[in-house]
């Protein structure tokens, strides 16, 4: 009988032992090391705080294993009843998940650290070490969560990992993560500095030759690009909230190919076409109308990037096009953009080609989005072809910024010369005329111009004055007018009336210039007033404030039978002969209205000064030459 009860008590303990195991997931006691606590799980939709008791019956609740590929959202508890062996050193939970959808309760008690937070501020699954109080014996651990159902949370986004061991061993386990994740993370972000760099570098050109605009959409783009994407790395390795990258990085991306658009036509001196111009404007409608419903699960991540390929797609394919059929028509630079334009907009169409094979299930497709392996590295398909596309358009932008520093020094060079020029063209101080006061005042403008006048004195005790304007601008024009300031020089000799001067100077710039025409008006003063006048195309003077009637010929250097007649004004003492140039009359406001003729009549009776100043101040565009002859003869002067 004792023998019998020996095997009825033993059968009895271990019926009880095996109730115990099967009640709890025993923890295998250690020294160091860690256990992964993801199995054995129970959990239940819905949020009630005392689920997170001890003392609560979840035997009803279903079984579940935890797994990184949990995509559950919404609120949901997670209970796990387990057994914390005793250690002499401290323990420590090792907490894998969003930051911000969940916490965690031991017998009942909160944990102090991790919290739910609003959906803006939650970020991917990352670890996190949680020191354990001292309950060792069984516990129960609960995971209270609310993942946000947003689009932004698919596959492992919402996941939960636990693990147990010495707060050694869980540090460690967590630095290594944290390393991880950095080695996933460095050498996009290290790129996409580099990129934005770049792009500050452009901006730069662009302050150094402002006429080239496509420094200026290059380096935005860069930019754009760069910030971009040091965003999404960030937000993808959990170093910063996803909303960052919903709301900053996704809509950069549509700015970003604007910006390549703009560059693209600035590159090759294109305007951008009306086609070009409303489809950029309907690369700002995902910003502004999908957004925000994909956010809150309105349109499916999906669905977005679907959208996304569509939209940014036919850009790259449309650039591409663009160059060649530029390229076809003798613009050789245009074939340089033609493989780099063609990189980042695709490389960011197969990434959203990935995340659509994700969403259907598509293993071949989700591979497309996945990063690639370098080393201990991680590289995204779009940062590779951020980098050759940054590599390739330096070298680009290299030969385009050299050959335009060619061009512009020399451009100094040829302004340099026809300054020199110009100031030839204008004499440094006028001649003293018997009877007569003479006054100029001389305005360049920024570009070099083609005004000139002189005042020639004759053996009669009368002048020969000349006032005339080259068409053009910069060297061509002021050798031209050089050429006929020397013309000029030598007909003062001859005793030749201004017609026939006229004649021969339209004769010698028919057989001498390259192109191009003068106007130009010769007065040759007599001593006693009588002033013979003739005008090839220019301005006629004022002669106390009222415009004098001259016949007027054409300008020279455009017809071999041009013919100039000659007019005769006489003038009395006082009155005053007012000289100008188109650059007076042609000087424009910001409003677009002409300092005009009525203008230029009101003050011609005014200092050559006060009316170049006038016109200066009203929007100067041209060389403004004022010369004014007032007849005061000697008499007039001692009376």
């Amino acid at each position: 009988m004792r023998s019998f009860a020996n095997v009825r008590w033993g059968l009895l303990l271990l019926l009880l032992a095996a109730c115990v195991a099967r009640a709890q997931n025993s923890v295998p006691a250690w020294t160091s090391g860690t256990v992964d606590l993801n199995q054995s799980w129970r959990v239940q939709n819905g949020d009630k705080l005392a689920w997170a008791q001890p003392g609560f019956d979840d035997s009803l609740w279903p079984g579940i294993d935890l797994s990184p590929n949990d995509s559950a959202t919404g609120w949901m508890w997670y209970r796990l009843h387990t057994a914390i062996p005793a250690s002499k050193v401290p323990l420590a939970l090792l907490i894998t998940g969003g930051t911000g959808t969940y916490e965690v309760y031991i017998n009942g008690q909160r944990i102090p650290g991790p919290a739910l937070l609003p959906d803006r501020l939650v970020t991917y699954p990352r670890s996190r070490v949680l020191t354990l109080p001292a309950v060792p014996g069984n516990a129960v651990i609960a995971l209270r969560t609310r993942v946000p159902g947003t689009s932004m949370f698919l596959a492992d986004r919402g996941a939960l990992r636990v693990a147990l061991g010495t707060a050694d061993a869980i540090g460690d386990a967590q630095r290594a993560e944290s390393g991880s994740r950095l080695d996933y993370v460095i050498c996009g972000v290290a790129s996409h500095l580099l990129t934005i760099l770049a792009g500050i570098a452009a901006l730069l050109l662009f302050w150094y030759q402002r006429d080239h605009r496509e420094y200026l959409w290059l380096g935005l783009y860069l930019i754009l690009d760069g910030s971009g994407s040091v965003i999404y790395e960030l937000a993808l390795t959990s170093f910063t909230p996803f909303s960052v990258n919903w709301f900053v990085s996704v809509p950069t991306l549509y700015v970003c190919v604007i910006t390549e658009i703009e560059f693209t036509f600035s590159f090759v001196g294109q305007r951008v076409t009306r086609i070009w111009r409303v489809y950029e404007w309907l690369l700002l409608v995902p910003p502004v109308f999908l957004l925000i419903p994909a956010w809150f699960g309105y349109i499916s991540r999906g669905l977005f990037n679907i959208d996304e390929v569509l939209i940014v797609v036919p850009a790259a394919i449309g650039i591409m096009l663009l160059l060649l059929l530029w390229y076809r028509r003798g613009h050789r630079e245009a074939s340089w953009l033609i493989f780099p334009s063609l990189l980042p907009i695709l490389t960011i169409a197969l990434n959203d080609v990935g995340i659509v094979g994700a969403f259907l299930g598509s293993h071949w497709l989700t591979v497309l989005g996945e990063p690639f392996k370098v080393g201990i590295f991680a590289v995204q398909p779009f940062d590779v072809g951020d980098l050759v596309f940054l590599l390739a358009i330096g070298i680009v932008m290299f030969f385009r910024f050299t050959r335009v520093s060619r061009e512009q020094a020399r451009s100094a060079a040829e302004l340099h010369a026809a300054r020199e020029l110009q100031q030839r063209l204008v004499p440094a101080s006028l001649p003293v005329v018997p009877g007569y006061a003479l006054c100029a005042a001389y305005l360049p403008a920024e570009e070099v111009g083609g005004d000139f006048y002189q005042v020639f004195p004759q053996s009669d005790r009368g002048a020969l004055v000349v006032i005339g304007d080259v068409s053009g601008k910069g060297l061509k024009a002021a050798m031209t007018g050089a050429l006929v300031l020397g013309a000029l020089r030598s007909l003062a000799q001859e005793d030749l009336s201004p017609s026939q001067i006229l004649s021969r100077l339209n004769a010698q710039l028919l057989t001498s210039s390259d192109g191009g025409f003068v106007t130009c008006f010769v007065a040759r003063i007599a001593a006693n007033a009588t002033i013979t006048v003739a005008n090839a195309g220019h301005l006629a003077p004022y002669c106390n404030g009222e415009e004098q009637k001259c016949d007027s010929g054409l300008p020279l250097g455009l017809s071999a039978d041009a013919l100039y007649s000659q007019s005769i004004l006489v003038l009395v003492p006082g009155d005053t002969l007012t000289f100008l140039s188109d650059g007076v009359v042609e000087a424009q406001n910001a409003a677009g209205q002409l300092f005009g003729f009525e203008r230029a009549a009101a003050i011609s009776t005014r200092t050559a000064d006060e009316i170049a100043h006038a016109a200066s101040t009203h929007g100067q565009s041209d060389d403004i030459t004022v010369l004014t002859l007032q007849y005061a003869p000697a008499e007039v002067l001692h009376a």
